[in-house]
């Protein structure tokens, strides 16, 4: 199975490829406060809008028991969803190869718009002005799950990225 860093240098080329400016969520954007790890995988620019984007490698699959556990630093937003996709799970009303998407979509991502400028800035050079939205990367394998978890939060995608290299992305909001 692919390790995690060759699958984020993946998700970075074909991101770069499609005229995206990249921040890496080590590399490029410093934490802060006590939260300070707490911060996305990497910010995307392009055009008006800055995209806060989570990554889940090969190895890090949607069944995951620990997508589902509540984490010292979830916000009270971000442990409702964990709670609210696993009761949905447990009812059989959506299976985990979704529901875990959901967590990440409706939960991880969007705790990480609303952590801007408490946990992380964003890079000095991205103008103050421009659209938040939200990106999520993965294996094409992933794909159907992904969008079936997308359209059950309710997401509109603006954009999909598959440069064939076996990562895709939704830019959505």
């Amino acid at each position: 199975m692919e390790g995690k860093k060759e699958f984020y240098k993946k998700v970075e080329e074909a991101l770069k490829s499609q005229g995206y400016k990249y921040y890496d969520g080590d590399r490029d954007i410093p934490g802060k406060g006590r939260q300070h790890a707490n911060k996305p995988d990497y910010i995307a620019v392009k055009g008006n809008n800055v995209y806060i984007g989570e990554i889940k490698s090969p190895a890090e699959g949607p069944k995951s028991a620990s997508w589902r556990q509540r984490q010292n630093s979830d916000t009270e937003q971000f442990a409702a969803v964990r709670m609210d996709v696993s009761k949905r799970e447990k009812a059989e009303l959506v299976s985990p190869d979704i529901g875990g998407h959901e967590i990440i979509i409706r939960g991880q991502i969007a705790d990480y718009v609303r952590k801007i400028g408490i946990n992380f800035d964003l890079p000095a050079s991205v103008p103050k002005n421009m659209e938040i939205r939200m990106a999520y990367s993965m294996p094409k394998s992933e794909e159907q799950n992904v969008e079936a978890a997308l359209a059950n939060c309710g997401k509109k995608v603006h954009e999909k990225i598959d440069t064939g290299n076996g990562s895709i992305t939704y830019f959505f909001s």
